[in-house]
């Protein structure tokens, strides 16, 4: 069920899941602690305000983080890929959940209690340091994404966006780098964040260009390089 299929969704070293962080023992015990859960396309894992009585470590699938932006729109602050874990800044810290956690197509996930957490993260001290390195670039990211840069050109920022999302799931085929999320066009303009008309234009833009193709939920980098350079002109 992982993404398309088409090949191995593996992040860039700033971006691997929690899982992946971990050593061997580590990870296979955390595999194996909570309860199995599916989910299915806008099924909700997580809601903003409700209390930290579990984490859920995403076991397969694809999920969009979620949030208010400045003006009280819908934002999606990040995605989450295999071996990501959502829900432990309430855990450990206590309160409540600070962003929705939502499928966006058939997922699994552990439902992990927190008292269960807590004993794990006494038995591996190395996942605490690794639950902080990853926590903290997810705190970074959701505040960048609360904030577009003023000089950002659409083009830019939408190549910006379309970069990240390479390093984050980007898988190799023949034509370029699929981009390996069910994207809908709404859901990239609420990831960028920009108006869907805005971002309808810069995706034309980027097709004339050659940089990228896409079809319905889909995108597919032609031109990596192209891209990058596009994302660095932010007049």
């Amino acid at each position: 069920m992982e993404g398309s299929g088409v090949g191995e969704c593996v992040g860039t070293d700033s971006r691997r899941p929690f899982l992946d962080r971990l050593d061997r023992r580590s990870s296979e015990q955390l595999r194996g602690l909570g309860t199995p859960q599916r989910f299915y396309r806008g099924d909700v894992l997580m809601r903003q305000g409700e209390p930290g009585e579990f984490v859920m470590l995403l076991t397969d699938g694809r999920v969009k983080i979620t949030g208010q932006g400045r003006e009280g729109s819908t934002v999606i602050l990040d995605f989450g890929i295999r071996g990501d874990l959502y829900g432990e800044i309430a855990v450990v810290a206590g309160g409540t959940r600070l962003a929705d956690v939502v499928a966006m197509g058939p997922a699994e996930a552990r439902r992990i209690a927190a008292m269960e957490f807590h004993h794990f993260l006494e038995q591996y001290p190395n996942a605490t340091k690794e639950l902080l390195v990853s926590t903290a670039r997810r705190f970074l990211v959701a505040q960048a994404q609360r904030k577009v840069p003023r000089k950002a050109t659409p083009l830019s920022r939408v190549a910006e966006r379309l970069s990240y999302l390479v390093d984050m799931c980007g898988v190799a085929t023949q034509q370029g780098w699929l981009i390996d999320i069910p994207l809908s066009q709404s859901e990239l303009a609420q990831f960028v964040p920009l108006g869907r008309t805005v971002v309808a234009e810069a995706l034309e833009n980027l097709r004339t260009l050659g940089v990228i193709t896409s079809s319905r939920m889909t995108i597919v980098v032609t031109d990596r390089d192209k891209l990058d350079t596009l994302h660095r002109q932010q007049v």
